[in-house]
């Protein structure tokens, strides 16, 4: 992000950080009895609840409604479901600042 943008975003009275570090995304291996549990979340990544307050965006959580068609579409088994949960907690604590 250049200067101009930083100042654009700063007269909005949004903080915006730029990382200093690399940022190349590193590709690791899923677990073969993980793939489908990926895949699913993957398949959800536009299913997300998001409140917007003065304090920003607050994440809520996955819509249930359409994850659910979402697994049922996909013909995902039901532990599916349970390990996208798993996921959905650790996802929340990240997206709402909180780290894991």
């Amino acid at each position: 992000m250049d200067g101009e943008a930083a100042a654009e975003f700063a007269e909005m009275g949004l903080a915006v950080s730029i990382p200093t570090e690399d940022t190349d995304i590193e590709a690791m291996e899923i677990m073969a009895s993980n793939r489908d549990s990926m895949k699913a979340f993957l398949a959800v990544a536009t299913q997300w609840r998001v409140a917007a307050g003065l304090a920003g965006l607050i994440w809520i959580g996955l819509d249930y409604n359409a994850v659910d068609v979402v697994l049922r579409r996909m013909s995902f088994s039901d532990p599916v479901f349970s390990d996208l949960q798993v996921m959905e907690a650790s996802a929340l604590a990240i997206l709402n600042g909180g780290g894991v």
